[in-house]
């Protein structure tokens, strides 16, 4: 098996950002407000040492277990997940999620498998993801939409107790007028009533990515752009997927829903290991 010194050589660790949250500031989760930027406007949510700024949350154990059973470290400046000796406690599904809300914003993130996988996933396909707009009570899994990051699928939306609606692809192209800054122009408000007319109350949805632009065995950069209720789903360059209308429940009226515009940022915890390098935000907002 390859060991961890040899494995992280064959990518460069990228220089981490600017610290984004402190502990002062951690604890104020309704906050939406962005630290100073950097001269290029990205900030990182990893400082290279610690979990600070961040939380977990396990299927059956709950908040703070995964970082006592080193299921999520950092270790030589990045971000290991799934890390931890394989055959100790069983591993259970779960998060790591942010302390500080968000809205408008570009989303970073690079990424590389490792070696291990755990039960009952020993020889499945490895499996892991970038959630957005964490809203509501802590569990397993939360009211969110995810960007799918598993091998073959990455990029794919999961709609977690959420909905929205997927953007027109007849050529098989997303993000034809989506630019770094977002869009300029909102989508077609004729397409939404028809298509989001007599949904049912959400659970769980899969809309799929077009395009394959993964890297099994290297570093893989992923991005969402995330503005108002809508995003986009880019991977290494190339968008392939995007939605619009994005909801969730209104928790205070059975049956109504509100926009999807506001809300955490997390990482998957599956059962398989995976380094994260990189994970930035850059503000949409005009300066």
């Amino acid at each position: 098996m390859m060991n961890r010194r040899h494995f992280l050589k064959l990518g460069s660790v990228a220089a981490m950002g600017q610290l984004l949250v402190d502990q002062q500031s951690s604890a104020q989760t309704a906050s939406t407000a962005l630290p100073k930027a950097g001269a290029d406007g990205w900030m990182s949510l990893l400082n290279g040492r610690d979990l600070s700024g961040w939380y977990t949350m396990l299927q059956r154990s709950g908040k703070g277990v995964a970082e006592k059973r080193k299921m999520v470290t950092m270790e030589e400046g990045m971000l290991h997940i799934m890390g931890n000796q394989e055959g100790g406690e069983p591993a259970e599904p779960g998060y790591l999620a942010t302390n500080q809300e968000f809205e408008d914003v570009h989303i970073r993130l690079e990424y590389k498998w490792g070696m291990k996988r755990f039960a009952p996933r020993e020889f499945a396909k490895r499996d892991n993801g970038m959630l957005y707009g964490l809203v509501g009570e802590d569990k397993v899994w939360p009211t969110c939409v995810e960007c799918q990051i598993e091998e073959g699928d990455v990029g794919d939306y999961f709609m977690v107790g959420t909905r929205g609606v997927q953007d027109d692809h007849p050529n098989g192209l997303f993000g034809e007028t989506l630019g770094a800054n977002g869009w300029s122009t909102p989508p077609s408000s004729s397409l939404a009533p028809k298509q989001d007319a007599g949904r049912p109350e959400p659970a769980y949805s899969r809309k799929i990515k077009d395009g394959n632009f993964e890297i099994l065995d290297g570093w893989n950069t992923v991005e969402v752009i995330w503005q108002g209720n809508r995003s986009a789903h880019i991977v290494n360059g190339r968008t392939v997927n995007s939605a619009y209308n994005l909801e969730y429940p209104d928790p205070q009226n059975a049956g109504k829903f509100l926009p999807l515009s506001r809300g955490k940022i997390a990482i998957e915890l599956e059962f398989g290991e995976i380094w994260f390098r990189r994970v930035e935000i850059k503000s949409l907002k005009p300066s």
